[in-house]
């Protein structure tokens, strides 16, 4: 039994490890052989390797074990010629790469080594040369944990391209110093004079030409700072500002309204209530401060004068100039905006100057602000006149109260007639200075006064008179 056994053993052996002869073709007729091997009863490449061009030449040849390439193999060019020899200490890969072991290329003349390369674990290990057409070494050396060391004439020309390359950095370092002195007094001399945006091309400039330089970078953190600083400031500025005029506006308007004006009809023989001239589709201009669009605003404003308390066309003349340099100048903020990389990022800021931007808003701003005590200074002339009535009926001064009324009503007109909002306050000033003078004159002896009052026969004769004594 045991020696049947053994037979047994033996011949599942010598199955296993017996070879089949493999051939493969290019054609279905099976004339031109494209390769030729051996494999074990599993499959698994062992033995001679030999792969063919279709022209009958041979490619590659050499021993397989384990399903890869090992010792010593041949591949040529196409023409015939040899093109490597590889050794492969390990079998190599399925593709023929040489894991461990050597390669030597040749040029197409199949004698002139081209290069030789040693390989441990698929990467370059060892020594390496390249050589010219010739056969003469043009570059050696060996790789060490996979880092290039140069040999012989290669490393020669190594240390003399090192050294050239130190003198190079030497004399571009000198170069950047002498250009980064010049550089650095005219960019602090534009970050003096809030120029940030040429102060920063300067100062990055000059980082760029000495890197290890702190300075200049610290310098670009304080332009970028300003940026991000005015940025807010931008932001919020013009968001409280649009916020706090509509509303201011919004409560302003509340009780404006046109004149009741009457127009005689010659058709009917009758008064009948006149409607403002249409400025547009879009505006009625029976409320043009609540208009869609500001011209139309503005042209109800010019075209129906007649219609609108001088207040009223102020105020809101004022507000849509103050609304429009809001948004003009919000646009030149956002024409500003830009980025640029510094420390690894990207930095969003706004470069239009913050003292430019409040300067261009303060003559509009002001003017709503004046624009708004219209109001108050008309309603002050009212109750300065009543009072001025009522002293004259305890301390009747005939010729005071003429005259004064003459100025008032003169000064009235000017007001109504409404040309700028500098001239209207003006008049209003000029006719509440003129009233206190008179409420004093109240309390005086005015005979002399109204003396020279009588012979006075234009406004401004009778103002230049109130207002000497």
């Amino acid at each position: 039994m045991r020696k049947i056994f053994t037979i047994a053993i033996l011949a599942f052996t010598i199955n296993a490890y017996s070879q089949k002869r493999v051939k493969e073709y290019y054609d279905w007729a099976k004339t031109k052989i494209m390769r030729e091997y051996y494999t074990d009863a599993f499959g698994t490449l062992n033995g001679s390797y030999t792969a063919y061009s279709e022209y009958g030449g041979i490619m590659k040849q050499g021993q397989c074990k384990d399903n890869g390439p090992i010792g010593k193999w041949i591949e040529n060019y196409d023409n015939g010629k040899l093109h490597y020899i590889k050794t492969y200490d390990t079998p190599g890969t399925y593709d023929f790469q040489v894991i461990d072991g050597k390669i030597i290329s040749y040029y197409e003349d199949g004698k002139t080594i081209k290069y030789e390369r040693n390989f441990k674990n698929l990467e370059l290990n060892g020594v390496w040369k390249e050589y010219d057409e010739k056969g003469i070494i043009i570059k050696e050396g060996k790789y060490v944990n996979g880092i290039f060391e140069p040999t012989g004439i290669t490393k020669i020309k190594y240390d003399e391209e090192q050294e050239k390359q130190k003198q190079l950095e030497v004399e571009k370092l000198l170069k950047n110093t002498e250009e980064y002195e010049k550089i650095i007094p005219e960019a602090d001399k534009a970050f003096l004079a809030k120029d940030y945006g040429k102060a920063l091309a300067l100062f990055k400039s000059a980082s760029e030409l000495l890197v290890n330089e702190k300075y200049p970078k610290v310098k670009i953190s304080e332009i970028i700072e300003i940026y991000h600083t005015n940025s807010e400031f931008f932001s919020a500025y013009i968001k409280g500002q649009y916020d706090t005029l509509t509303n201011d506006f919004k409560q302003q308007k509340m009780d404006f309204k046109i004149k009741n004006i009457k127009e005689y009809n010659k058709y009917t023989y009758s008064y009948e209530e006149k409607k403002p001239k249409q400025a547009s589709y879009n505006c009625d201009c029976v409320e043009p401060w609540n208009a869609q669009y500001n011209n139309d605003a503005l042209m109800c404003l010019e075209i129906n004068k007649e219609f609108y308390e001088p207040y009223q066309r102020a105020i809101t003349e004022a507000f849509i100039k103050y609304d429009e340099a809001l948004a003009k100048e919000e646009s030149n903020v956002k024409w500003s905006g830009g980025s640029f990389y510094f420390n690894n990022t990207n930095n969003q800021f706004y470069t239009y100057d913050k003292n430019t931007f409040l300067a261009n808003l303060k003559e509009a701003k002001s003017n709503y602000e004046i624009s708004k005590s219209l109001r108050a200074l008309y309603k002050i002339s009212i109750e300065k006149k009543n009072q001025i009535a009522i002293l004259n009926d305890q301390n009747k001064k005939k010729t005071l109260l003429k005259k004064y009324s003459i100025v008032n009503e003169y000064l009235i007109a000017k007001y109504n007639n409404y040309t700028s909002l500098t001239e209207t306050v003006k008049v209003l000033n000029t006719l509440s200075a003129l009233s206190d003078k008179v409420i004093t004159y109240y309390s005086q002896e005015t005979k002399e006064l109204e003396k020279q009052l009588k012979v006075a026969e234009t406004p401004d004769q009778i103002i230049s008179i109130l207002k000497s004594k």
